[in-house]
């Protein structure tokens, strides 16, 4: 080949990048010396796995491939390459002529098929053909691949169909969906229907909705549809169909991501928050396997009248619509008053309130039917709150007048108590100070305490007023109410277990 015309290759050459495989190192080094007087990007490799990653990370134009290697020959890395790049140019290389290659070539789409040895002259002049190939292309599909440049980089998820048969998808939308290539996509878009998800005034299939009819048949109309990504969460998007002027049944559909918009809880608040349930419900489903895997012990606790009943537990049987403990019997005999109990584990961020589907008595076992995080561990609990005994008597003063109300204690600590109100002054509010004088029944003889406290919080009910008091800091009425709630304690202790 004369200088001139091998200098002109070059210059044709200058932005494409050349994929060279060949496992004979001697060629390989031969062959590769050539090509980078050509080409300035030449990327080597010895075997086909090895070429296919390559091929993945640097997108050359041209590829020039042995047949015959170990592990991915040169026929399979081509069929392979073509299915993520159509357009690529593939030279095979081959020391046989043997028809069945030569017809598979055809079938991949081979560019050229070359029979070894193969002399510069004719490695050039197949290289220059295809060089040739890709320059035509780009003269006669200029204004085409434009527009597919514009296609791939669009903010929004891009599909090309014509019917049902995807034609093209931007990247965009393939690594939303960790899909590898437009035919990976094609079979996946069979089921697709299946991850438009379920939300009040949007668009899924159900009844005899078909979603792809819809927006086709309303092509410019707006429609809200759900997706899950591939971490599960909820991502809400603005699907618009736009038909392809004088190409028939041919749609493009454009995916508009507008999650950061918060509009899913505007649109269907319950079902934000089952699907939030449903999530923090597979998180502690997978904390229990764990669990269950390292044979290790949890902490389960109830309450009776205020005072803690704990016990470790250990799980037993799994499934999604149970899970399986063995406790104690005294703890069962909490569990069942309760019909719930909560969990606490190292593994946990905070505790898990679980409810109860059945207590097994004879067998040691509660079964849980549903589960999810709550915010208080009762093990961080600060102080031991107790319910008081029923003949209790409370009063109350705010700004020095008595609160004409019926007031009483739901739970007391030596730091505070919660109490219930039929009805509040005008003017009542988190932060007032209060006198409360409170009389216990302890034996013989009546407890009283008399104290200043702030309001801490009030939360309006259906019938009553339910407000939380921090009592004084004050030494002796701790040293009272310490004495009172552990003597209540026992007392209660003593009443669950007579039941």
């Amino acid at each position: 080949m004369p200088k001139e015309k091998f200098l002109a290759l070059g210059d044709k050459v200058d932005n494409l990048t050349l994929l060279y495989v060949e496992d004979n190192k001697g060629l390989q080094q031969q062959a590769s010396k050539v090509f980078k007087k050509i080409f300035k990007n030449v990327i080597t490799a010895d075997n086909g796995e090895d070429a296919l990653e390559l091929f993945k990370e640097n997108q050359p134009e041209i590829v020039i491939t042995d047949i015959n290697m170990d592990k991915l020959n040169g026929l399979e890395l081509s069929r392979i390459i073509k299915k993520i790049n159509p357009f690529v140019k593939i030279i095979i290389t081959s020391a046989f002529d043997d028809k069945d290659y030569l017809l598979e070539a055809i079938d991949v789409n081979i560019s050229k098929y070359l029979k070894k040895p193969i002399t510069i002259t004719d490695l050039t002049k197949a290289i220059e053909k295809v060089v040739s190939e890709i320059e035509f292309e780009k003269n006669r599909n200029l204004f085409e691949h434009y527009i597919k440049d514009v296609f791939q980089h669009q903010d929004s998820m891009l599909i090309l169909l014509k019917l049902k048969e995807i034609l093209i998808v931007n990247k965009k939308c393939l690594d939303f969906f960790s899909q590898e290539s437009i035919e990976s996509f094609r079979e996946f878009f069979i089921n697709f229907n299946k991850l438009l998800l379920k939300h009040n005034n949007f668009l899924y299939n159900h009844d005899d909705i078909d979603w792809l009819k819809s927006v086709k048949e309303s092509s410019g109309k707006l429609f809200n549809v759900k997706i899950a990504d591939k971490y599960n969460n909820s991502r809400h998007f603005i699907l618009k169909a736009y038909k392809v002027p004088q190409k028939e049944d041919t749609f493009i559909l454009s995916f508009d991501d507008i999650t950061e918009l918060n509009l899913l809880v505007v649109y269907d608040k319950n079902a934000m928050q089952k699907e939030k349930q449903e999530n923090q419900k597979k998180i502690i489903y997978n904390i229990f396997e764990i669990i269950k895997r390292n044979n290790s012990n949890i902490r389960v606790y109830n309450s009776y009248k205020g005072v803690n009943i704990s016990n470790i537990a250990v799980l037993g049987e799994l499934s999604e619509n149970e899970v399986v403990f063995q406790t104690p019997y005294l703890q069962q005999r909490a569990i069942k008053i309760n019909n719930y109990l909560i969990i606490e584990s190292e593994l946990f961020p905070t505790a898990v309130l679980c409810d109860i589907k059945k207590v097994d008595f004879e067998n040691g076992q509660v079964f849980v039917k549903n589960y999810k995080f709550i915010e208080n561990k009762p093990s961080e609990q600060e102080f031991i709150r107790v319910e008081p005994e029923d003949n209790h008597k409370i009063t109350l003063f705010f700004e020095g007048r008595k609160i004409s109300a019926d007031i009483k204690i739901i739970d007391v600590s030596v730091g505070g108590a919660k109490i219930a109100l039929s009805l509040i002054p005008a003017g009542f509010k988190t932060g007032d100070e209060l006198i409360v004088d409170m009389v216990f029944s302890v034996g013989m003889k009546p407890l009283i305490v008399n104290t200043k406290a702030k309001v801490k919080n009030v939360s309006e009910l259906k019938r009553e007023f339910e407000v939380i008091l921090c009592f004084e800091n004050d030494a002796n009425i701790k040293k009272i109410l310490t004495e009172y709630v552990a003597s209540r304690q026992m007392t209660l202790v003593r009443e669950f277990k007579k039941l």
